[in-house]
């Protein structure tokens, strides 16, 4: 379906006159939302053009903010969903404003806009996720202290609805498809629309490396990782890299941002518009994920690395010092985009079944997934098993088929580690086999050699489900020296504020 190497600049025919999709709701409101929790709702997409449709990527304005899209053409008059998921960021009692652009072939893109609130919640609070689409979003907080959605009544309504002819079920099917853009691949250089700040460039220096950072003025990530972006900026524009952040707003908000006081002292390097998305889609869309901030590191034409931020300074140095060969990351590239392209498929799946409450197609889908990255095996057989145990209300069989694949990763710390969390975290589990977990996260952090703070924290976690209180904080304490990344290392600090106070077991 696409070859191999640099998509085109333009890759778009000439756009209609007027949009092809409108959405219901036109604005999708997010309602509520709870720090560090992701909330998904659906939107509905209509083609309003008179032709058959088909989109093909969805692109958010920030890492936060994430969406499906549909992977079948739309027809003239036809609707299709997509799943939005926001994981509002840690300030509280803060309004948000995302958006999410929907990439049509032969069209122009069309935006949604999110809106959304992030609530001031009671301390250790969270949501239960609305999706099961990974193990390890679940395993991101404790034990939650909301209950999990009533069960649908069973009674009869009084006045028995129509029938419905359920639609015939087609095969779940899901193919390795490689990225057009990989460490390797061959680009030119993008056509830019506006350069805000900065010497507009329209080619490639020979020997020269280039670092595209994409990022949105409203986004909050984008802001996490600001000061991250400018120091790297700062020390290897030094040694000749060339830094260009790329954004899909119009250039008068761009200005106005820049204008802030202390702004341009904030970003010592070049910033461009980029309204019709054009290096947006070829860079980004080409890799099969989107989000923001993301670098892009080219060097004589060649994409070396991409990634986030917070990776990147390891390849850049090696980039600039010549010393970086992007043959050792391609493999692990392509593979990240089918776990990407995969999400989205159980995305999609999960949503239907969460409708319909038969959770058979998840593990259909789970097993077209799996086959394809058995590389990833393990991630999916614990997707399996949180969904037995829980939504799929199959705790026994859940159980058993735990312990079988308990033994077969049993040298596997992450598959290891995310079977324990599963159980412990798991807000829709029918009964908590504590005995299990605690057999789990003992071997994760034995595995791991007491040096990897999630699984310090997941056995902490454990204790304190046991009713051991002193185990816990001890465990909990561990996990907070050995984290490194203080919005993580706050988590834990969370967990053990908990563990100090809360009543065990």
């Amino acid at each position: 379906m696409v070859a191999r190497g640099f998509l085109p600049t333009r890759t778009l025919a000439p756009a209609p006159a007027a949009p092809v999709i409108a959405f219901e709701p036109a604005t999708l409101d997010m309602g509520e939302l709870i720090a560090e929790a992701p909330k998904t709702v659906a939107v509905t997409l209509r083609n309003i053009s008179g032709r058959t449709i088909r989109i093909t990527a969805a692109i958010a304005n920030c890492g936060c903010t994430t969406s499906t899209f549909p992977p079948d053409f739309i027809l003239a008059g036809g609707t299709a969903e997509a799943l939005v998921t926001v994981k509002a960021p840690a300030t509280q009692d803060e309004s948000l404003m995302k958006s999410v652009t929907f990439v049509v072939e032969g069209a122009e893109p069309v935006s949604l806009t999110v809106l959304g609130h992030v609530m001031k919640s009671a301390s250790g609070a969270v949501a239960p996720p609305t999706t099961v689409d990974s193990v390890e979003e679940l395993a991101l907080t404790d034990r939650p202290t909301v209950s999990p959605p009533a069960p649908k009544p069973t009674t009869k309504p009084a006045t028995p609805a129509a029938p419905v002819t359920p639609p015939a079920q087609r095969p779940i099917t899901f193919a390795r498809v490689n990225p057009p853009i990989q460490p390797g691949a061959r680009v030119s250089f993008p056509s830019l629309a506006s350069w805000v700040k900065g010497t507009p460039i329209t080619s490639f220096t020979p020997g020269k490396v280039y670092v595209f950072e994409f990022f949105s003025t409203s986004c909050s990530h984008c802001k996490e990782f600001a000061e991250l972006v400018t120091r790297l900026a700062r020390t290897y524009g030094a040694q000749g890299a060339e830094f260009i952040a790329i954004t899909d707003e119009e250039a008068p908000i761009v200005k106005a941002w820049l204008d802030q006081p202390g702004k341009l002292n904030e970003v010592p390097y070049s910033v461009v518009s980029d309204p019709d998305r054009s290096a947006m889609i070829t860079l980004q869309n080409g890799t099969f994920r989107n989000f923001n901030p993301r670098f892009f590191v080219i060097k004589n034409g060649i994409v070396q690395w991409f990634g986030h931020p917070k990776e990147a300074e390891e390849p850049i140095a090696k980039v600039v010092a010549g010393t970086w060969d992007p043959e050792t990351v391609r493999a692990a590239a392509i593979t990240d985009s089918t776990v990407s392209r995969g999400k989205d498929l159980l995305d999609r799946v999960a949503r239907d079944c969460d409708k319909t409450g038969d959770w058979t197609p998840m593990f259909a889908a789970l097993d077209a997934v799996r086959a394809v990255i058995p590389e990833r095996a393990g991630q999916y057989d614990a997707q399996r098993f949180v969904i037995m145990i829980g939504l799929g209300d199959m705790p026994d069989a859940g159980y058993e088929f735990g312990r079988r694949i308990a033994k077969e990763y049993a040298q596997d710390m992450l598959t290891t580690r995310s079977l324990a969390r599963a159980i412990l975290n798991s807000p829709y589990a029918k009964r908590r086999d504590i005995d299990f977990a605690m057999e789990l996260a003992v071997t994760a952090d034995t595995l791991a050699k007491g040096e990897d703070a999630r699984a310090a924290d997941t056995l902490g976690l454990a204790w304190f489900s046991k009713g051991n209180r002193e185990k816990a904080i001890e465990n909990a304490e561990r996990a907070v020296k050995l984290e490194k990344d203080p919005k993580t290392r706050e988590q834990y600090e969370q967990s053990l504020q908990k563990f100090r106070t809360g009543t065990p077991g």
